[in-house]
This record gives structure tokens, sequence and C-alpha cells, in this order.
């Protein structure tokens, strides 16, 4: 048991030793830790249906009732501190299950916001999560409605207190996150300004994306300092560390120039107040030239994560847009896989120089894909810096006269260079 962690019970739904369920319970697993909770023990039923004041069967409750009170009396100092669901819960099912079971109850879409609200560090990214919390609060005062039954009276003007109070509240809300979107409508019309501006600008759109802790800040920053620039984003082993996407200008000699943009990562079962309050982040995905998913090819679940990820460009509706996926760490499998890469695939350890300059080269080299190829002649007047940054140079040859180039056009400067070709 790791030091300093409070102790947990899950319980989650789905077929025991299923790949689906094992994944499901490894995930929040890890997003428990984010909060400082190690899992001592792991609670599962396989439902068809959702019971509406328990979710579980009773009989489960009454499993991990009694293996809460039988471990908490013999580690009364060091005992489990609540009961983590995997599924999200109403206000009514949180404290019915508090109740069988003698503990506080928690559930995933709460774990997931504690995460959020802790990572968050811009103005944008604190507003979203915010709003989002307020989302989740309102839910569960109006599904804690029933609970107030033996106190309301009625309807219209003969309402009870308690339902009274949730109208309250429920309209406070309200007002809060009409207040907070307002606030957050600005931020993105200043955001969506600078993208319209890349938009009109030539240089291509490379976007990351893929699951949470994969290695996208890394491959941003690796690849940011190539090109000697300070503007590096944070990286951190832990989930979610990127809530805000950040866009750079790479312009490495000898490679065109493009623009990488870094997103949040993906997750399965997202809690939808989240992916409504993200949403106009994962935008920048719809707008770019190539999509590049980094993948943690030691993680056992990679599988069920690449389709995650394929589900949420879809959702998106951007799985139209090429997509090229980086295996990342795999030095963690000491330099063997059980699969080989295909066209559209590389396995790297980022944190090795020469595998980010062989995906520099990846990602550039699917970037030109559709670039006419051409041998130019180009005359030592030209500059030469500004055109390689415009063009993919695959080679040059220098002549009395200029260059003698075999280069990848960029549609957009074509017509700039047409008088050259051979």
């Amino acid at each position: 048991m790791d030091e300093g962690f409070s102790k947990a019970i899950v319980i989650s739904v789905g077929k025991n030793n299923s790949i689906e369920l094992n994944h499901a319970q490894n995930e929040f697993a890890l997003l428990l830790k984010e909060i400082n909770f190690q899992v001592v023990e792991f609670f599962s039923q396989n439902i068809d249906s959702v019971e509406n004041s328990t979710y579980v069967g009773a009989g489960k409750l009454a499993e991990v009732a009694a293996f809460y009170h039988r471990y908490n009396e013999e580690n009364p100092d060091s005992p489990i501190e609540l009961v983590a669901c995997n599924f999200e819960l109403t206000g009514l099912q949180k404290k019915t299950i508090s109740q069988h079971v003698g503990a506080e109850i928690i559930d995933r879409t709460f774990v997931i916001l504690d995460i959020f609200e802790k990572n968050a560090k811009t103005r944008e990214a604190k507003l979203q999560v915010s709003i989002a919390r307020l989302q989740y609060l309102k839910s569960h005062l109006v599904d804690e409605k029933a609970s107030y039954s033996q106190v309301t009276s009625g309807s219209g003007h003969n309402k009870g207190k308690g339902e009274k109070q949730i109208e309250l509240s429920r309209r406070q809300i309200n007002k809060a996150v009409a207040q907070k979107k307002k606030e957050l409508e600005e931020i993105k019309l200043s955001r969506r300004n600078m993208r319209v501006s890349r938009l009109n600008n030539p240089i291509p759109k490379v976007c990351i994306v893929g699951y949470t802790n994969a290695g996208k800040s890394t491959l941003l920053n690796r690849l940011v300092s190539m090109g000697k620039e300070n503007k590096t984003v944070l990286e951190k082993n832990a989930l979610f560390a990127t809530l805000e996407t950040a866009t750079r200008g790479i312009s490495i000699y000898g490679y065109p120039s493009f623009f990488l943009t870094d997103t949040v990562g993906f997750i399965s079962n997202l809690p939808i107040y989240l992916v409504d309050a993200f949403r106009s982040t994962l935008e920048e995905i719809k707008e770019a030239d190539l999509l590049v998913q980094v993948v943690d090819i030691s993680d056992p679940f990679k599988e069920e994560e690449i389709a995650t990820t394929k589900q949420i460009i879809k959702d998106l509706e951007a799985d139209q847009i090429p997509m090229i996926n980086i295996y990342n760490k795999y030095d963690l499998l000491g330099g063997s896989a059980n699969f080989l890469p295909k066209e559209d695939e590389m396995f790297v350890s980022l944190l090795e120089k020469e595998d980010v300059e062989e995906a520099l080269k990846f990602i550039v080299s699917n970037v030109t894909k559709n670039w006419e190829r051409h041998q130019i002649e180009l005359p030592y007047s030209i500059d030469f810096v500004s055109f390689s940054k415009e063009n993919y140079v695959v080679s040059k040859k220098e002549k009395e006269d200029g260059y003698l180039c075999d280069v990848f056009l960029n549609p957009a400067f074509k017509y700039k260079y047409l008088t050259y070709l051979k």
C-alpha cells in the first residue's frame, strides 16, 4: 500500500474477468490515485438493468458492507474511508447506497471532476470545470427530490419546505452557470479569432490526440525544443495534466513549418458535463490537416484506448481527417512488441533524441503526402531558408547559378515557384 494514500473500495459493473471490466477497474484505480486514494478491494456485478435506488443489487451491497466493516474492525488505524462507484450515480442512489453500506460514497463523475479541478490552471479551464461541477450538483439536487417526499405537501404554491429549497438551489446554480458561460464565451471568442487566423494561414496544421498520459505533451515539447523555442507545455506523469489545447509553431531547419496542437487527454465514459464543457477545446481537432494519435504501447489496454479515441474523433465529426499512430514508450517493452507497425504507424521512445527526429520525419512525410513532387532549379537570389520552411525539400544540389532541388511543393505556395519548375 502506497504511503500517504487513503483507502477505498471500488464497485464496477461488467462481466467478471472480461477485458472490458479489467480495463475499467484499472483505469478507475489510476483515477482514484490522482486524488490520493488506493484501492484495497474491487467488487463487480454483471447487470442487465440498473436498479433505480441502488444501481447494483442489494445483495452485492451487502457483500461490500460486510467487507467494509470487517476490514475497518481489523485495521482501526488505517480504515477504508469511502466506497467509489465506477459509474455515475443519481443523488438518491448515492444516498441509498451509503445507507446500505454505512460508508461515504463517491461516483466516477465526482472523481474525474476532482482531478480536472486540481489540474485546471488557466482561467478558461477553471471556468469549464466550474460549470461542469455546478451542472453535476444541479442534477443531483433534482434527483434527490424524491427523498423530500415526506415533507412535500402538494404542488404550486403549496410545495413543501424541502422541494422549495431544491428549487431555490437550482435557480442559484442556473444563475451561476449562466454568468460563467458568459465569461467563457468571451475567452472562446478570442481563441476562435486566433484559430481563424491560423485557418487563413497556409501553414499545415497537425493535432496530437490520444489517451491521457500517453505522451502527447512530451511529443510537443520535444519538437518545440528541436526548434530552439522556449515555449514548452506542462509535462507530467499524471492523468489529465493537460486540460487545455496548446498550439505551437514548429520550425526546424530541413523541414516545412507547421502548427502543432496538443489536446486534452481522452478517457472512456467521460462525464457528459465535461464533454459539453470541453467540446470547444476539442474543436481544434476538426480543423487539422493531420491527426497524430499517441499511444502508450506498454499499456495492456491500448486497443480499448485506441477505440475510445477513434469514437471521440468520430463524435466530433473529424474521422475523415488522416490519422497516424505513434506508439510511445517502446523502451518499456525491451525493444520487442507482439505486432509490427503498419505504414501509418511507428514505434518510438520519445525520451530518445533519435526517436523524436524519426517521429518528426514521419509526421512531415504524412503532412506532405498529397503535395506534388517536383524538380526545381532555384536561383541563389531566392531565400532558400524561407523556401524550405514553406515546402518539403527532400534533397538539394548546389549548381553554378542556384540549387537543384527535389521538393514537395506546398499547394498554397506553388504559384511563387512555377517559373523555376523543370
